[in-house]
């Protein structure tokens, strides 16, 4: 069984993988600095949980910007599975399998405006407590040079 602590670090690394992003063909409409975002994650299902917050900040460079493709790293389990990208966000699918057999489908998007950016990731658990749904939404905002 996958400890319950792995599943939620496993869940709370998905959002911090796509933040943020630099599009194929575009950059994204992300301006550099010290960035704070804050994830909400809700759980229902065979196991339930209270909401959690988690608030991270991160700096965000033009260096980072430029990197495209490279920037995006999916957790390690995790592949992603399709990626439309464009300059005012990105939408995406991925599967995460865990040696314990648990598996997980997602799909997420997230619009970036510049100074902020806002998004949702659902996913659906196949785990050996049972199946689970889980919804984060991610808010994010430059809050000032790095």
């Amino acid at each position: 069984m996958m400890p319950r602590s792995s599943l939620y670090g496993l869940l709370a690394a998905i959002p911090f993988a796509f933040l943020p992003l630099a599009a194929q063909a575009e950059t994204p409409n992300i301006e550099p600095g010290e960035w704070e975002y804050t994830n909400t994650t809700t759980m229902d299902g065979a196991h339930q949980m209270p909401e959690q917050t988690e608030t991270y900040t991160e700096c965000v460079t033009e260096e980072d910007l430029a990197r495209g493709e490279e920037m995006i790293e999916a957790p390690e389990g995790c592949n992603v599975d399709s990626m439309d990208m464009r300059a005012d966000g990105v939408d995406y699918t991925m599967t995460c399998t865990d040696p314990d057999g648990t598996s997980m489908d997602m799909e997420g998007s997230m619009q970036f405006m510049g100074d902020r950016a806002e998004g949702e990731m659902r996913s659906e658990i196949d785990s050996p407590m049972g199946p689970m749904s889980v919804r984060i939404t991610v808010e994010g905002q430059r809050i000032g040079d790095c």
